[in-house]
């Protein structure tokens, strides 16, 4: 009895130990976080939220960079490409929708694959459904396409030996994982596609870098022609780390490692080297007993912790996005009232009347040469002047049809974001979120009519329990929820 009773107090402590990362891995934390800190609880928020140079982010490459290997990626396409109506013979055109889901950190999609795999058998239904009730003119049947990826940096395939000593040689950042995800957004889509409706889903910071997906889309959609343009019409947030991210417990914890400079610059060393000392079997046993994982969270894991630059690229896009993910509503003009203000265009064109004095200053100067000579003059001045006023013509025109595309593309831009719909799930006691800027984040959001029906967004909080990094152990249950509002996507 007492053994048991020293292993589950030992099991508590040890899972309180690990929360640092987004999903809970043996690492550098356990030397740091057994200690008491000196630097009081509350003198540590204060620094958190006033101390810029401590939250700053990694020095940025000189250039985004981009994978030099193959990304791993987890697909499951739609079993049915066509579909037969049940009140005709003949066959229909489903309606496509791609899934596109962005991980957590750390980056690696295999951690996924059950809540991907029961998903899959969720939407098969749903496409079951619309074609038994599908007709010509009517309904349309639809189909799913789920697709995700790994962050860069997280595969030892997808690069170079990461170097230290230099930003163009360490590890990935934030800017470059939205860069990579972009573009093979972009390039899925002309590979599989065409899709009617896109639905980007993220997990953890992968909900920050859906965002921020969306956003370059709605940038990007206005002066891109029809065959690029991104028909992202939902966004699924998991656990969403989208604001005061370094003031939440695990955030304030990191950032007490990064106010120690020693720490902040090798401590992916450190984990590393314990890691490293444990053998496969007993980073297993730990993964599995200790912390409780299902055995296939504990075998991506174990893998991801004996892997060359994992740890590395881990830590160092925590501390990004540490520097990164504040302002969650002020960075996305869709939570936002205010609009980004369109830049005057100042005229280069050179005024008729002052050109036209000028030459009449140098008509007087020259009154005293022959009349013959004089009119000539008088003739090009005339031709000049209806060239000029021509030419200022076609830039006054130019100028206002500037104005009007503007005018419109922001139109469109808005019309785009009233379209848009947003589903956000928050965990209850959430370690990578701090419970009063969330609440108070709902709050505006409820006061300013964006949640609703109407609003276009749905907040969730949890009531069942589910933790954070839900991809160990509760993957079934959050794919349950996801049909749920994917339905409701569908449904319209």
């Amino acid at each position: 009895m007492l053994r048991r009773l020293n292993r589950l107090h030992f099991r508590h402590n040890a899972s309180a130990l690990f929360q640092i990362s987004e999903v809970p891995f043996p690492s550098f934390t356990v030397p740091l976080t057994t200690t008491k800190s000196s630097i009081p609880l509350r003198k540590l928020r204060k620094m958190s939220s006033s101390s810029s140079s401590e939250l700053q982010p990694p020095a940025a490459p000189t250039a985004t960079r981009h994978p030099t290997g193959p990304v791993p990626f987890l697909e499951y396409p739609s079993p049915n490409t066509t579909s037969t109506s049940n009140n005709s013979n003949s066959t229909t055109k489903p309606k496509r929708y791609l899934l596109f889901f962005i991980s957590g950190n750390p980056g690696l999609i295999d951690y996924y694959a059950p809540f991907f795999t029961h998903l899959r058998s969720l939407l098969d239904e749903l496409e079951s459904k619309s074609a038994a009730s599908s007709s010509p003119g009517h309904h349309q049947p639809i189909t799913f396409h789920i697709y995700g990826q790994n962050l860069i940096g997280f595969s030892d395939s997808d690069h170079a030996p990461f170097v230290p000593g230099s930003p163009d040689t360490e590890p990935f950042m934030l800017e470059e994982q939205i860069s990579h995800l972009y573009n093979s957004l972009v390039s899925l889509t002309h590979q599989k596609g065409p899709f009617d409706e896109i639905i980007l889903a993220g997990h953890s910071v992968g909900s920050f870098l859906s965002l921020e997906i969306l956003r370059r889309s709605l940038q990007s959609s206005s002066s891109s022609p029809p065959s690029v343009k991104l028909p992202i019409t939902t966004a699924l947030l998991l656990f969403p780390t989208i604001h005061q991210m370094h003031l939440s417990p695990s955030g304030l914890h990191l950032s007490r490692i990064r106010s120690i400079p020693f720490l902040n610059r090798y401590a992916h060393v450190l984990a590393k080297s314990v890691v490293d000392l444990v053998p496969r079997f007993a980073l297993r046993w730990i993964t599995r007993k200790v912390l409780g994982m299902s055995e296939h969270g504990s075998e991506v894991t174990t893998r991801f912790l004996q892997s060359r630059d994992g740890i590395w690229q881990a830590i160092h896009l925590g501390k990004d996005e540490m520097g990164v993910i504040r302002d969650g509503e002020g960075r996305w003009g869709w939570w936002s009232s205010s609009s980004s203000p369109i830049t005057p265009i100042a005229s280069t064109s050179t005024s008729t009347a002052e050109q036209h004095e000028s030459n009449r200053d140098d008509l007087e100067e020259e009154e005293e040469e022959e009349v013959v000579v004089a009119k000539e003059i008088e003739a090009v001045e005339e031709d000049w002047q209806r060239v000029a006023d021509a030419q200022i013509r076609q830039e006054e025109h130019e100028h206002h049809e500037q104005k009007r595309q503007e005018k419109r593309q922001e139109q469109e831009h808005e019309e785009a974001t009233k379209k848009l719909k947003f589903f956000l799930y928050f965990g209850q006691n959430d370690h990578w979120v701090a419970d009063r800027y969330r609440d108070e984040f709902i709050e505006r959001r409820k006061r300013e009519g964006h949640t609703g029906k109407e609003g276009g967004t749905k907040i969730v909080i949890d009531e069942d329990r589910i933790p954070h990094a839900f991809c160990i152990n509760h993957s079934e249950q959050v794919a349950e929820k996801v049909r749920v509002w994917i339905e409701e996507v569908v449904e319209g």
